[in-house]
């Protein structure tokens, strides 16, 4: 009997050694998940990495619509396109810039009086077209009609450049891609961030 009894505290030793060890790879387990898992989830240091993360993708999308929107301003109107011809004179510029919406770089809006070929006579503030160089002076330029209120101007003394409006097309595209993955992933942020 004393070895049945031996034997049963032997194997009972044995099953609770196991089931120890069990328990220290269980609880190693927990901790590798821990490790393995983003350490400042849910905590504040984590937002705030996460939202600079999403902001700098952001800026990124942003600099490009900016770089597209520039190199569209750029590439300038093509004068053969001009529904009629005249002369301009520019009267006073306010110059814009460095940042706004027609892109980077200063840019000025003139006060201009144009004398079309049929002796019609008309004043506008025109965007982009002329400088503060041109005051005083007349330029020859073509009426491209209007846009949102304001007249469109070519100038005759300015090729266009095609190439670079099509390049800024190919950018803003591709500005779009990092645009729209930094919306979705800060609705996700701020939508994790609520529950």
């Amino acid at each position: 009997m004393d070895s049945w009894r031996e034997r049963a505290a032997e194997r009972l030793a044995e099953i609770r050694e196991q089931e120890r060890e069990l328990d220290e790879i269980r609880e190693r387990e927990r901790e590798l998940d821990r490790k393995t898992a983003d350490p400042e989830a849910g905590t504040a240091v984590g937002f705030v990495r996460s939202f600079l993360a999403i902001a700098a993708i952001l800026v990124l999308g942003f600099g490009l619509l900016g770089l597209a929107v520039t190199l569209n301003r750029l590439a300038g109107e093509d004068m053969a396109d001009a529904k009629r011809e005249g002369e301009a004179t520019v009267s006073y510029c306010v110059t814009h810039g460095p940042i706004t919406t027609r892109g980077f770089g200063s840019w000025a809006s003139c006060e201009a009086q144009m004398t079309w070929a049929d002796g019609q006579v008309e004043r506008a503030t025109v965007g982009d077209v002329f400088t503060s160089a041109d005051i005083g002076a007349t330029v020859r330029v073509g009426d491209l009609g209007s846009h949102r209120g304001s007249r469109l101007l070519a100038r005759a003394d300015q090729t266009p450049k095609p190439w670079l409006a099509w390049l800024s097309y190919g950018v803003g595209v591709v500005a779009m891609v990092p645009t729209f993955v930094g919306v979705l992933l800060l609705r996700e942020l701020l939508r994790f961030r609520k529950r």
